[in-house]
């Protein structure tokens, strides 16, 4: 139960980045895109350290098939990649954050159907929130918008919502065991 506490705080804390980081870009669309490649950085390489420092507590039997190491490392590395290399990941960023997103809904569809197995009445919360988070996913991977302006908005506007989500996510599961 302790882990699910750790747990829970990491998305609390990550969600509300996501919040955050989405408003900016919603309200200043033309923020530079270095500074938030930067920004972004700096939150990937929060669940990074996170799942790391998870791999190295945890003992080793509940590590054996476990994915914290190679979570943590491949977050730390791309954080550390983009706050020192900012130019070359602002290209790619709208793929990246649709990525992140994509594999956020994922982990969310998960999460829908482990509620239904043990019967939570709301489960479908979960599902219709991962299916609206991996379509906005998609939208960015395959960014049809053409102005950066309104990229960077949509942009925020996911980074919210996805933070919304996670939150609400949060408080239905932290319910659902008590």
């Amino acid at each position: 139960m302790n882990y699910m506490k750790k747990s829970e705080r990491s998305i609390m804390i990550i969600s509300i980045l996501f919040i955050v980081l989405g408003i900016i870009l919603i309200a200043k669309p033309e923020f530079s895109l270095i500074a938030i490649c930067r920004l972004f950085g700096i939150i990937i390489l929060v669940p990074g350290i996170i799942q790391l420092a998870n791999f190295l507590r945890k003992p080793t039997e509940e590590n054996i098939f476990g994915l914290d190491l190679v979570f943590g490392l491949f977050f730390i590395l791309l954080g550390i990649f983009m706050l020192i290399a900012p130019k070359a990941v602002v290209s790619a960023f709208p793929l990246m954050i649709g990525i992140v997103i994509i594999i956020d809904s994922i982990l969310r569809l998960q999460l829908s159907i482990n509620l239904k197995r043990i019967s939570y009445d709301r489960w479908w919360v979960h599902l219709c929130f991962a299916i609206l988070t991996g379509v906005l996913g998609v939208l960015l991977v395959f960014n049809p918008f053409a102005g950066s302006v309104i990229l960077t908005r949509i942009i925020g506007i996911t980074l919210t919502i996805s933070g919304i989500v996670n939150l609400i996510g949060i408080a239905h599961i932290s319910k659902a065991f008590k």
